[in-house]
């Protein structure tokens, strides 16, 4: 014990304590007994000194470069966006550069926010669209990934100073409200603007501030796997239509899907990323299970979404029965409302014979938004998922400041009319309504 106290005075005398400041700026690698970080220094004569390339990160405001230990000999990451007294919230564009000798060499550049990791970043620009909801103080920190175990990081800790307070985030503010609605039979050809949609909140009109479409917005999805036993028989056609999936649907730079596979209980295989190939690799690792968590998935996974800005999806490859679940019907569909999540169920070779369990995959599509689609053995899985893409990119997102603000957490109908140019009204397929708190 006295050896002990002794150590800790030392450490304490050098400054080297649990709870020590934190730079802004660091780097390590995962390596065990890694080397510390050092800035690449411009000063003639220094031993193991390396020039900053020019254009590099950090050169435009006199910043340093960093390298790490590794086979990168140059290596560096730098968050460039937001600032440091910038107030942070609202819709965040979290924003990262990275300067290596071999740029090819950096496999991925994770973004984390207040100890959580939101998304995964494959190719440059290496950028996250983060809802950081009402003004606060954060921890951003930003990992790019090199050869084998090389690592090299960035930390920004913002703080809150009052001014540029902006409005936004999803519809759980009552600031604002935030809608995607699909006209339907609406191929995309019509451009609707604000005049045609009108939005009766519990049975009062309200003025719609901004209607915009979504097709450009990035697409944030959970991919649902089941992989209970009543799907053993099934569970290779799931897989394989996952993996098509993942494939057809990352087609911009800011999009991203996550894995969650559910039995027992629901497992994350793979965070929030827009690299395909992990994504695919994740979904090679699921097997078999037993019970069907079918809600406590749907609640695990709407929990993901928290800060992911961008239209919001779960595609849920299931039979439809739940076993197991310490959640109900009514709790998963909740979860998914609070967090702006459209469910698109896909009813794994379900026969017509089992009501309840389409029954419960329709509750699931209608109250969020979403549609319910049927996956045979005869089905084209490419023609499925194509669907469903287009659904989402085929939306409007409608935004308006209710009339009476505030919100105790009560359940606010909607309904959403639609006038096309010939007066005739358009049928439209949105959420029901929301939780104003």
């Amino acid at each position: 014990m006295r050896a002990l106290a002794t150590m800790a005075l030392l450490l304490w005398i050098s400054g080297i304590v649990p709870g020590a400041s934190m730079v802004t700026i660091q780097a390590t690698s995962r390596a065990p007994a890694a080397a510390p970080l050092q800035p690449l220094s411009p000063q003639a004569g220094q031993s193991g000194a390396q020039q900053p390339a020019a254009g590099a990160p950090g050169q435009a405001d006199g910043g340093p470069v960093y390298e790490a230990d590794g086979e990168l000999e140059r290596f560096g990451v730098r968050i460039v966006e937001p600032g440091p007294d910038d107030d942070v919230s609202g819709r965040v564009r979290v924003t990262a550069e990275v300067v290596a000798d071999r740029p090819a060499a950096v496999s991925a550049v994770d973004f984390f926010v207040d100890g959580r990791l939101l998304f995964s970043d494959a190719e440059a620009p290496y950028e996250l669209l983060w809802n950081a909801g009402r003004p606060a103080d954060h921890l951003i920190e930003v990992r790019a990934y090199g050869p084998g175990r090389q690592m090299v990081s960035d930390v920004l800790r913002t703080k809150l100073t009052g001014s540029g307070v902006r409005l936004g985030g999803f519809s759980v503010r009552v600031e604002r409200v935030e809608l995607h609605v699909r006209v339907e039979g609406d191929a995309g050809a019509t451009r609707w603007h604000a005049g045609a949609f009108e939005v009766i909140e519990d049975g009062v009109p309200q003025p719609v501030a901004a209607v915009e479409r979504v097709a450009d917005l990035p697409l944030a999805v959970g991919l649902l796997i089941d992989h209970s036993g009543s799907m053993l028989e099934r569970i290779e056609t799931a897989l394989t239509a996952a993996g098509a999936f993942v494939e057809g649907l990352l087609r911009h730079p800011n999009d991203k899907a996550f894995v969650l596979g559910f039995a027992d209980t629901p497992v994350i295989f793979q965070e929030f990323t827009n690299d395909t190939g992990r994504l695919a690799d994740s979904i090679a690792l699921i097997g078999n299970g037993h019970y069907t968590a079918l809600y406590d998935a749907i609640v695990s996974g709407a929990r993901r979404f928290s800060g992911i800005d961008g239209r919001r999806a779960v595609v849920l490859l299931t039979d439809g029965a739940d076993q197991g679940s310490d959640h109900d019907l009514r709790e998963a569909i909740a979860a998914a409302q609070r967090a702006d999540v459209a469910i698109y169920p896909l009813a794994v070779e379900l026969s017509p014979r089992f009501v309840y369990e389409r029954w419960v995959l329709y509750q699931l599509a209608e109250q969020t938004g979403g549609r319910v689609f049927s996956l045979g053995r005869r089905s084209d899985p490419a023609e499925i998922y194509g669907a469903i893409e287009e659904d989402l990119r085929a939306q409007y997102r409608i935004s308006y400041a209710p009339l009476v603000p505030g919100g105790s957490g009560e359940w606010r109908e909607l309904e959403i009319r639609v006038v096309d140019a010939s007066g005739d009204a358009r049928s439209v397929r949105a959420r029901p309504g929301y939780f104003a708190q």
